[in-house]
Parts: structure tokens; C-alpha cells; sequence
């Protein structure tokens, strides 16, 4: 057994190696801004010097170094926070990330699989709308994690949320404000994460025995604010007038919020708002939007995790992950006084 690696002393090992100790802290952090020979002559020096230097030599033998981290637009917010996450940890395993935004439908399969071949990406991590037989083609060419959206009914490992009983409980919450009239506004149902946010709305006032109204749905072919100030404007004037809004993101509770301004009411004394994913917009809106948080960075970060394990052929079980969410509630909902956060699940 070499030496215990907290042991490792840089200084040394320059002086066998001639090497700075710059250089070699970039080594030992498991930088890729370092030339192949410089890291070998580092890992000769070490065992020189009777260190461990296994875990090295595994990152130097490694042919390929990238994951690609697919989503479906650069233009939501929402996933700023979750790349961030996936890039510490890529980073952190010695793996470089590529983003790429191109759909993988049908017609653009083959020409994202030839992309992962010809980069000779070593995984992929994907955050997009994408069919089961295509999901099933992907991971039987390269190792794959689903992040956020996700098919539950494969054997493709997923971290994501349960919108279902995240939503369900953030209308629950607007119940007990007395609220009676909630309207929906979601994204585009394709996606994994509007179909369940629509479940748990539907399910919050079933429980509360009260009758589902299809115009108090809005539903949007996608994420467009302009979209929704109009949708909800209109619904306001009409003779079904919502006291309450919940909002499938809070691009879309930000709209809500527009839209009751226009029509001269008030929020939350005549108009309580909830949005969902607590990005940044969230606490900038005046008045700030009581939200669901999701643990975007955590999000990202463990995808990757898993996923460098699937890379290194770890064996362990295909596994699931199912991140906790909260309500923070903000000024939407309440007429004052900071914040406060309630666990959803």
C-alpha cells in the first residue's frame, strides 16, 4: 500500500519531478489544462516517492473525458442552476461538459447519436422531452442519466422530482387561504413535469370537493410570458374571474402578476399567486412569488454523479432519485413579513 494521499507533499514531489506545484495541485484537482506528458512525469514522481497514485492514473487512461448535457432551451431560466450543478460535478470526476440544445426527436435521432459518436462522448445526461423508443436507443449506445424529465416505466436511471404531490400540496395551500376559484396555468404537455403539475392541481381539488372548470385551465403550447399575461388577462375580465393562480413556473406566475396590475386588482388581497421552480425571478418580482423550490443545483450535481458511475461501470443497481421540494412563501400570498418555507414532501 503506497503512502495515506492526505500525506502527499507538493514540495516534494516538485523536487523529484521538476515540476511546479501549480501544476501539480491542477493534477491532484483533477484538471484536464494540463499536458498528458506533464501528468504522467507527476504520477512517475509519486510513485517514486511511494504514493498512491491509482485514482490518477484511472483519470490519465481515460479516452474520453466528455458528457454531453442536453436541454431543451437556453432561453429558460430554469436550468441555469442545474448545469451549474452538473458542471461541478463533471468537473470535479476530471470530465469536461458540452451543452447542447438540439431536440432528439424522430427526425433528429441519427443525427444526435452520430454528434456522440463522433465527440466520443463517454455520457450523456439529458433534460428534454424525448420519446420512449428514442430514450431506449440512446442508452443502448452510451451510458445515460434523465434528469428532471424522465420516463419512470424504463430501466434508465432518473433524478428528478414528484411534481404530482408537489403541486397537489401548493393548491392545498392556496385552500387554506380560502381560496376557492383556482386557475391553472401550465406549459406545454409534452413535457413530463406539466401533466403531473396538472394531476396534483386536479387532485388538490378533488380532495377539497371542488368541481374541476376547464376555463379555469390555461393551458400554453410553451414557456412565452407575453403568452400568458394575455391568456390570464383575458380570463380576468371574463365572467369566471379566478381569486387565485397557480403556475406551472414562475415565468408564468410572473405573468400572472402583470396581468392582475392591468386589470387594477390587487395581489395577494384580491389575487394570490403560486408559481413553481423558485428561480431567480421569484424573489426580484415586486411583489415576490410564493414558490416551489426545487433543488436545481442538486439536481444537476447528482445526475452527473450517477452517471459517472454508469461511465466507470460501477456495480451498482439501476437507481431512481426522488428530490425533496418546499413552499416558500413570499408576498404573492401573504400581505407581509420575510419569507417562510414549508417542506412539500
Amino acid at each position: 500500500m503506497g503512502k495515506e494521499a492526505n500525506k502527499i507533499t507538493y514540495s516534494r514531489i516538485a523536487e523529484v519531478s521538476g515540476i511546479s506545484m501549480a501544476t501539480i495541485s491542477r493534477i491532484m484537482n483533477n484538471s484536464s489544462n494540463v499536458k498528458e506528458e506533464t501528468r504522467n512525469a507527476v504520477i512517475a514522481s509519486m510513485k517514486q516517492l511511494g504514493y498512491d497514485t491509482s485514482h490518477l492514473e484511472a483519470i490519465a487512461a481515460k479516452s474520453n473525458d466528455l458528457i454531453i448535457f442536453n436541454i431543451p432551451s437556453l432561453d429558460n431560466p430554469f436550468y441555469s442552476l442545474i448545469i451549474q450543478g452538473a458542471k461541478a460535478s463533471a468537473a470535479r470526476n476530471g470530465y469536461n461538459m458540452l451543452l447542447n440544445q438540439d431536440p432528439i426527436d424522430d427526425r433528429s435521432i441519427d443525427t444526435f447519436l452520430a454528434l456522440l459518436k463522433k465527440t466520443n462522448a463517454a455520457g450523456l445526461i439529458t433534460t428534454n422531452c424525448i420519446s420512449r423508443q428514442n430514450l431506449v436507443k440512446l442508452n443502448a449506445s452510451i451510458p445515460l442519466v434523465q434528469c428532471c424529465e424522465c420516463d419512470s416505466t424504463l430501466d434508465i436511471p432518473f433524478v428528478t422530482i414528484d411534481d404530482v404531490s408537489a403541486s397537489r400540496n401548493a393548491v392545498e395551500y392556496i385552500l387554506s387561504l380560502g381560496k376557492k376559484r383556482i386557475a391553472f396555468i401550465n406549459g406545454p404537455l409534452q413535457y413530463k413535469y406539466a401533466r403531473d403539475r396538472l394531476k396534483g392541481y386536479l387532485q388538490a381539488l378533488e380532495d377539497a370537493s371542488i368541481p374541476c372548470d376547464p376555463d379555469m385551465i390555461i393551458q400554453l403550447q410553451e414557456i412565452n410570458y407575453d403568452m400568458a399575461v394575455s391568456a390570464v388577462f383575458q380570463l380576468l375580465n371574463s365572467e369566471k374571474r379566478p381569486d387565485a393562480f397557480f403556475a406551472s413556473s414562475d415565468v408564468y406566475a410572473a405573468a400572472a402578476i402583470k396581468a392582475t396590475r392591468r386589470t387594477n386588482l390587487k395581489v395577494p388581497q384580491d389575487i394570490a399567486i403560486v408559481g413553481f421552480d423558485n428561480i431567480e425571478l421569484s424573489s426580484m418580482c415586486t411583489p415576490s412569488i410564493t414558490t416551489v423550490n426545487q433543488p436545481k443545483f442538486q439536481l444537476g450535481l447528482l445526475s452527473c454523479e450517477m452517471l459517472i458511475k454508469r461511465i466507470s461501470k460501477e456495480q451498482i443497481p439501476i437507481s431512481n432519485m426522488y428530490m425533496d421540494t418546499e413552499l416558500i412563501v413570499r408576498e404573492t400570498t401573504q400581505k407581509r413579513s420575510p419569507f417562510s418555507r414549508f417542506p412539500l414532501q
